[in-house]
């Protein structure tokens, strides 16, 4: 018996595994697509936030602060994955971030918080996490101290107790507002 069908062609003898693998390879050139897509997404803010000034403020901090130094050791980079936020809108802007540092004796977190005002940038924390140890590196004190330092204000109370022609029995005059205002004065921001 001669069978009269005609010879199927490549389709006809082979489509049970190539939809499956056409399909399959479009998935995954889709996901390589998506990831890329995501990765430069990611370098380009990371890019960004960067080259702003409350980051690069905030290394240069970090980077000259011999505590610092001390826990991470030099040279010290920096993570690419910077989280948080920034913003900055004509002379005003947000910064809220944190950024992994490292060094040859460890790993650590700086956390960055500022506000952009008339062009220029204040900031309420900048601070060094060292992992592992719960060490808290605050940066903001070298950068509010003042030049000089202010002069003692208890100087002429002391004066007046070491006095020898002082009345021992008199009453010790109430200082309160003077050490209320020496107090207040003496923390570099309010």
């Amino acid at each position: 018996m001669n069978d009269d069908r005609p010879n199927p062609g490549w389709w006809g003898r082979n489509w049970k595994w190539a939809v499956p693998s056409g399909c399959l390879t479009l998935i995954l050139l889709a996901g390589l697509l998506l990831v890329g897509v995501i990765g430069l997404g990611i370098k380009g803010l990371s890019g960004v936030m960067k080259a702003s000034e409350p980051y690069r403020h905030a290394i240069a901090l970090a980077e000259g602060n011999a505590e610092v130094v001390a826990a991470l050791g030099t040279p010290l980079r920096t993570g690419s994955m910077i989280q948080g936020t920034l913003s900055t809108e004509n002379a005003s802007g947000h910064a809220d971030l944190s950024v992994p540092l490292t060094g040859p004796k460890g790993e650590a977190r700086l956390y960055i918080k500022g506000e952009r005002e008339a062009d220029r940038w204040t900031y309420s924390l900048l601070e060094v996490a060292i992992e592992g140890s719960g060490q808290r590196i605050d940066l903001l004190k070298d950068e509010g101290a003042p030049a000089e330092p202010a002069p003692p204000a208890a100087q002429p109370d002391a004066e007046l107790q070491d006095d020898p022609d002082a009345d021992p029995e008199a009453a010790p005059a109430d200082n309160g507002d003077l050490v209320s205002a020496t107090a207040t004065a003496g923390h570099g921001r309010i």
